[in-house]
């Protein structure tokens, strides 16, 4: 991993830089801005919590207002020692339902039921007739204990409406219990219209009253009331259905165990009709219901929801925004003027001294690229002074590679010169006195013919020795002096001498040119036959080979020489002593190499044991 980042260019990594740095200062501020959203959320959570407090808060104004009202009619009569009459219920029926209209419930009916659960009075709905008998009134008197008044579901229907609720007031109280109780019946005003806090009181109260226009529209809400068996018993906004189960009770039942009031997202489960909504959830105090104020999510979270987008928007926008100036920079600033000056350093590689080095940088870079300037400018004037050396130093390699050449040819011609004049000596002399002692020895045959055998056998072996000293004496002549080289070539050289030393020793021979032949100077012809002669002679004495191959080609200005033969091979390291064990010098092979380099040329042998050897030379020519 660490070796591929370090592969990468140097822009790429300064970004990746400037990214993770980046990415750490957007990360910082998109946490800061998503802890903000998160409160802006619970602040919307606890503003419709308070909403719905407020709500609950009128209800139970409300029913205050009642029981004062309860209060107000019947106690001046029990105070006077008089029972409560039905004029009275129906005074107090008009002054509820009339005089003082409530927003969410109206009175229908009052009732005023004794102790022992005997109806004394009553007036409006639902219709009851005096005396009779109320059996739940013994679990009235348990549930209201000391307390002045109690909301219950509400105790008979209602024709053409959706109960509300059961009042229940103390009246008269004697000890722990009540010498009366009022039943005031109410059913709910219900509305399929969204339930607007300000506007709802406006138009409930009939208050005509002029509202200064707000920049943001005023929210929108449902509104339940459901009682503890999680049936509406009242419904403000669209969808509400009084009447029936509310598909929130499953959500309000844990915090009803314990009267807990909470305000929650309520995301639908599957077959729901309902879409995810924030939900306030408050008891209604005194009573058994609970008030829940529900909004959609996108509407009660529209806030954060906005801020978080802006908060994403923004995290975006900017990190793409650094991200791109941070690219145009560093692209500006570091990377082109680091292109132009590995440019440079590659024209430089390349030999190109002459062109200047412009770069457009600052700071740092721009005294790298003065530095890299005047470098080559000193670089410049060193080639140049290296170039006039060389010239000259080449000047005087030609003059002393003539002059070497000119007396390695003088070289050779001394040599072949002394080959000449050995090759005379030994016709004009040697091969002379031995072709004089073979006439005599037999003259001395003929001479003793009528002797003995055994003087005529000797003299007979004496001339088979002076017969092979002649032959040998002659094939020393040609050796010293091949007048086929002086007179035909190179090729033809070779051809002869490989057949009369390897032929004749049953050595197979091919001899091939891959190139038409060119006849070279005469020094070199002389050098190239000698190097082969050598090796030809090696097979013979050393290589106990049954093929031998020979390879000329003349191409380029190059003269290639290639024997090779199956023998039994040899230890070139230890010939030529350059391997570790001890050396078996072959003055054959170190003449070779001399003449090799001699000709400024190239010896290759190689050879291993059982695998024949291959000896290759390469020399120039003009």
């Amino acid at each position: 991993m660490v070796w591929r980042f370090k592969r990468l260019g140097m822009q790429k990594r300064m970004m990746l830089y400037v990214a993770a740095g980046l990415v750490v200062l957007f990360g910082a501020f998109a946490v800061v801005g998503f802890l903000s959203v998160r409160e802006a959320t619970q602040l919307v959570y606890e503003e419709r919590l308070a909403t719905a407090y407020t709500v609950a808060g009128i209800m139970e104004r409300d029913f205050l207002h009642v029981a004062r009202d309860v209060h107000e009619v019947f106690d001046p009569m029990l105070a006077r020692g008089r029972e409560p009459s039905g004029t009275a219920a129906q005074e107090l029926l008009s002054h509820l339902s009339e005089t003082d209209p409530f927003p969410f419930f109206r009175i229908t009916g009052v009732w005023v039921v004794a102790r022992d659960g005997r109806i004394e009075t009553a007036a409006g709905e639902p219709e009851v007739s005096p005396g009779g008998q109320v059996a739940q009134v013994s679990s009235w008197m348990a549930k209201m204990d000391q307390a002045p008044f109690l909301s219950l579901p509400a105790v008979s229907p209602i024709p053409d409406a959706f109960p509300f609720a059961t009042m229940l007031v103390r009246l008269g109280n004697t000890g722990a219990s009540p010498a009366f109780l009022v039943a005031v019946h109410t059913v709910s005003v219900n509305s399929s219209a969204a339930y607007k806090p300000e506007a709802y009181w406006r138009a409930v109260s009939g208050i005509a009253t002029t509202v200064a226009q707000k920049d943001t529209p005023e929210p929108e809400y449902h509104l339940e009331v459901v009682d503890a068996n999680g049936l509406t018993v009242l419904g403000i906004g669209e969808g509400v259905k009084p009447g029936e189960t509310s598909p929130h009770f499953p959500m309000i039942t844990e915090f009803a165990a314990q009267r807990q009031a909470a305000a929650v997202a309520h995301e639908p489960s599957s077959g729901d009709a309902f879409s995810a909504h924030v939900m306030a959830i408050v008891p209604l105090d005194p009573s058994p219901f609970y008030v829940l104020l529900e909004q959609p999510v996108d509407v009660a979270l529209a806030l954060p929801g906005e801020l978080r987008r802006r908060i994403l928007l923004a995290t975006t926008l900017g990190f793409g925004a650094t991200l791109l100036v941070a690219w145009w920079i560093t692209r500006r600033q570091v990377v082109k003027p680091t292109e132009q000056l590995t440019e440079a350093a590659r024209r430089m590689a390349k030999g190109d001294l002459e062109t200047p080095i412009n770069v457009s940088a600052q700071d740092e870079v721009e005294t790298l690229a003065a530095s890299l300037e005047a470098m080559r400018m000193q670089l410049r004037d060193a080639y140049q002074a290296i170039s006039r050396a060389k010239g000259e130093a080449e000047t005087q390699v030609k003059q002393r590679t003539a002059r070497l050449t000119e007396a390695l040819s003088k070289i050779i011609s001394a040599q072949e010169q002394e080959r000449r004049r050995l090759a005379r000596e030994l016709h004009d002399e040697t091969a002379q006195t031995i072709g004089a002692l073979s006439i005599a020895l037999d003259r001395a045959r003929y001479g003793l013919k009528d002797s003995e055998g055994e003087t005529v056998n000797q003299i007979h072996e004496a001339q088979g020795i002076v017969r092979r000293l002649l032959e040998e004496t002659r094939r020393l002549i040609l050796d010293l002096r091949p007048l086929a080289l002086e007179d035909l070539g190179l090729v033809p050289a070779i051809r002869w001498y490989a057949e009369t030393h390897l032929e004749e020793q049953g050595v197979r021979t091919t001899v091939e040119v891959n190139h038409q032949e060119v006849r070279l100077p005469p020094h070199l012809e002389v050098a190239l036959f000698r190097i082969v002669q050598e090796a030809i002679n090696n097979i013979v004495r050393h290589a106990e080979a049954r093929h031998a191959r020979i390879e000329l080609s003349f191409h380029d200005s190059v003269a290639s020489v290639l024997v090779a033969d199956d023998g039994k091979g040899f230890n070139v390291d230890r010939v030529f002593g350059t391997g570790t064990g001890s050396s078996d010098l072959s003055f054959g092979l170190l003449g070779m190499q001399e003449r090799t380099r001699l000709l400024n040329g190239r010896l290759d042998i190689r050879s291993e044991q059982g695998k024949g050897t291959q000896v290759v030379v390469e020399v120039p020519f003009p």
